[in-house]
């Protein structure tokens, strides 16, 4: 055996000694929390959309706006309203500094959540690494933008899930509720959710007496109305409708087209992607639902999202490249856990059920079945509007943030699987994913030097490119 050999032995070695023990968990959290610490110092609190203009018309109207009078005022009111007084108080900078607040406190309910849920030891560390490190993950729950309270929300729902599920009680189907209808009035991508857990809190009550069942039932359906539904209401009594989309009432661009044919949805050359990871009207990645997903998922691929943009405008946007290559197996792993939870939905709906109600697995099966769903109505949702309105911008994933735990779930099964029938090839995962996780902290620790670098010699921490490319020749 070569020295070379040697050394990736025990390098693997290593790696699979540390995600073995129950500690790793914690020092991969603190080191996502430290990421994020370090994001939020050098990044702009403004994203690719405006939502600053929400806050700064309830700081000059002392209302919240309309639908009609602004292009993201079809949002509901949650997030503006508890990103205020940080406006108020220091600006967009404190409103991110709340974003920082709300994904650390996400990656925190994240790892509780996985501690709870994936039994194995090596397996849940593997698969919280897609959490901790995934770049669209990290940067959309920081931005001034509702997708920071709304990744929050999304965790807590699933978090009250299982909690609920393994002890029906009173008090855990309100608190189950509450966070629904909460968030739905931070984002309208729960507007699927309500439906489904609806369906879950009838499932466990329908065995119950008729009337306990009953009660139950609407005052479930009550507090999520009450607490969720004031855009729906407010839409009706302006608009005339319930659902209003921005882009019912504002024009489409004409650079957001996507459909260019059949092969807009079955496009899967992810060669593409690697040869330019920048999204460009010159890349058919844009006409590509498939590739923007992988794209997005992976990597910055929408070059405008924000000013850390060393890997955009230079040589080293390349490294996207290499995103996309360590992306390719974890995205196998993912859809092996599609799979199999699709599988194992199928027994369970046909099968099983009358069988297993009201045991500890069925209760399990039933909090996978219903990750799995809410998952598909999220990517539903993408599709919906994609078809709709022929914007590309529907199939970015962090329209998906908000159901990132059953992704990490996926992962996780896909890993199980693997463990069991090729155990061999876990660690070699293993050696993929936290390649993954130390091109992250690299990527983010350079364009976080380039970005000091430019506020320190030129006072400016945006359009940093130009500076960059000339001083390196690029």
């Amino acid at each position: 055996m070569s020295v070379f050999n040697v050394k990736i032995t025990k390098m693997i070695e290593k790696i699979t000694n540390f995600f073995s023990k129950e500690l790793s968990l914690n020092k991969i959290l603190w080191l996502g929390i430290a990421l994020r610490v370090l994001v939020f110092i050098v990044m702009n609190p403004q994203g690719p959309d405006a939502h600053f203009e929400v806050l700064d018309f309830m700081l000059k109207n002392h209302r919240l706006p309309r639908t009609n009078e602004l292009f993201l005022a079809c949002h509901p009111p949650l997030y503006y309203l508890t990103a205020l007084p940080f406006y108020v108080i220091g600006g967009l900078k404190l409103v991110e500094f709340y974003g920082l607040i709300t994904s650390c406190l996400n990656l925190w309910l994240m790892a509780k959540l996985i501690k709870m849920t994936i039994k194995d030891v090596e397996i849940r560390n593997l698969s919280f690494l897609l959490a901790t490190f995934l770049g669209t993950y990290l940067i959309y729950s920081l931005f001034v933008s509702n997708d920071t309270l709304s990744v929050l929300m999304g965790t807590w729902i699933f978090y009250n899930l299982i909690k609920y599920l393994r002890e029906q009680t009173l008090k855990n189907v309100v608190i189950f509720s509450l966070s629904t209808g909460l968030a739905l009035l931070t984002k309208s991508t729960f507007i699927p959710f309500v439906p489904i857990i609806l369906a879950v809190i009838f499932l466990v009550n329908f065995r119950k007496p008729f009337w306990k069942m009953v009660y139950t039932m609407i005052l479930c359906g009550a507090i999520i109305g009450f607490s969720g539904t004031y855009k729906f209401v407010e839409n009706y009594r302006w608009q005339h409708k319930i659902f209003v989309h921005n882009l019912d009432i504002f024009k489409l661009p004409s650079n957001s087209i996507f459909y260019q044919g059949p092969q807009s949805y079955y496009n899967i050359n992810i060669l593409t992607l690697i040869k330019d990871p920048n999204l460009s009207s010159r890349n058919p990645s844009i006409h590509s639902a498939p590739l923007l997903m992988y794209g997005t998922f992976w990597y910055k691929h929408q070059y405008f999202e924000n000013n850390l943009t060393f890997g955009n405008y230079s040589g080293f946007r390349y490294i996207g490249s290499v995103f996309f290559i360590l992306g390719i197996i974890p995205t196998i792993v993912i859809l092996i856990g599609l799979a199999l939870l699709f599988r194992q939905g199928f027994i369970l709906l046909f099968f099983t059920w009358r069988q297993q109600y009201g045991t500890i697995i069925f209760w399990e099966k039933i909090f996978r079945a219903t990750c799995l769903v809410l998952l598909l109505g999220g990517v539903a949702t993408m599709f919906t509007g994609v078809i709709k309105y022929n914007d590309w911008a529907f199939m970015h994933t962090r329209l998906l943030a908000h159901v990132f735990y059953p992704t990490v779930l996926l992962l996780a099964t896909g890993l199980s699987f693997i463990k069991r029938s090729k155990p061999e090839l876990l660690k070699y995962l293993a050696l993929n994913l936290t390649l993954f996780a130390g091109l992250s902290m690299f990527y983010f620790s350079v364009e976080s030097a380039v970005v000091a670098w430019n506020w320190l010699y030129y006072g400016d921490k945006n359009e940093i490119q130009w500076y960059v490319n000339k001083s390196l020749g690029l």
